[in-house]
């Protein structure tokens, strides 16, 4: 048992298949987007532009996922706020957890910048958690969700 609700961390796990499914869905998105573009009743040169426009910016954040997955591990988050994140050396290295992350009861989607990287996001699910962690995140995000 912990002394205080301060004292205390929850240790989240990445899980592959979760992973996959997102880059895999950001595929798709980036696919249907590229559809939605030739749909548009604008000039073919306006397209064309829009068009680069969007492989830009996916790619951008496509590849921020991939880096993020391919660095990094587990998640550290402090009843305070803090996050660690384990590297794939055993190290674990500051973040953040960004606007836009959600932890809902089965499941949570947390946005997080490694400290010197590009901000990625993890899904991750309770069934993929010890249920004291899951538990940890649930009590310190009514904490710190809406901060």
């Amino acid at each position: 048992m912990h002394a205080a609700s301060t004292s205390y961390s929850a240790d989240i796990a990445p899980d592959a298949r979760l992973r996959r499914f997102v880059l895999l869905s950001g595929a798709l998105l980036f696919l249907a987007g590229i559809a939605c573009v030739t749909l548009l009743a604008v000039s073919a040169g306006l397209k064309g532009v829009i068009a680069m426009i969007w492989v830009c910016l996916c790619g951008y954040e496509w590849l921020a996922f991939r880096h993020g997955y391919a660095s990094g591990g587990a998640l550290r988050i402090a009843a305070g706020g803090s996050v660690e994140r384990q590297c794939r050396d055993g190290t674990r290295k500051p973040a953040r957890l960004c606007p836009g992350s959600l932890v809902l009861t089965r499941f949570a989607w947390l946005r997080v910048a490694p400290a010197g990287a590009r901000s990625y996001a993890e899904l991750v699910s309770a069934a993929g958690q010890e249920t004291e962690d899951w538990r940890r995140l649930q009590v310190i995000w009514r904490h710190i969700g809406a901060a």
